[in-house]
């Protein structure tokens, strides 16, 4: 049985930054709901942070709804970008709403869009430091939430 660790956010206004009470750990799954606004700009960002200075990014999940569209993943230390991880296709459309969850996992995060495996990542640094959650772009959001599963229920 999952718990709830905090709060959720409600209609959080974008561009977002809030805190992860406590961090993240093994076990805890965040969700956004939200929808993909028709706009003129192509990208969103959801980034798992461990400050509000954006030098030092764990997880950067950035669809890019342009050549086609594609997801970007990567890790940013002391202001510098890593290699990129690429995929495609996008499982979201503009326009239409969606369900993002996170769930952070002892070398991973595993990343479901609308109750689908869609990516995982594997942590290039440690992730017990992140407490940030920055959500940007071009996303009108409904709810984060956040859950902490049992460790032999994942």
């Amino acid at each position: 049985m999952a718990s709830t660790t905090q709060p959720p956010y409600v209609n959080p206004v974008v561009p977002f930054c809030g805190t992860i009470q406590g961090g993240l750990q093994d076990g805890l799954e965040i969700t956004i709901k939200g929808v993909i606004l028709a706009s003129k700009d192509t990208r969103f960002a959801v980034n798992f942070q461990t400050d509000t200075s954006d030098n030092d990014i764990a997880f950067h999940f950035n669809p890019r709804f342009e050549s086609g569209g594609y997801l970007v993943c990567n890790t940013k230390e002391n202001g510098y970008w890593g290699t990129e991880e690429w995929k495609t296709p996008l499982p979201f459309q503009k326009g239409d709403p969606f369900e993002l969850s996170f769930l952070v996992q002892s070398s991973r995060f595993q990343v479901t869009v609308n109750k689908n495996l869609f990516v995982q990542y594997t942590h290039r640094v440690p992730f017990h430091g992140v407490d940030i959650l920055r959500v940007t772009g071009i996303v009108q959001l409904f709810s984060i939430s956040f859950q902490l599963h049992p460790k032999n229920a994942i």
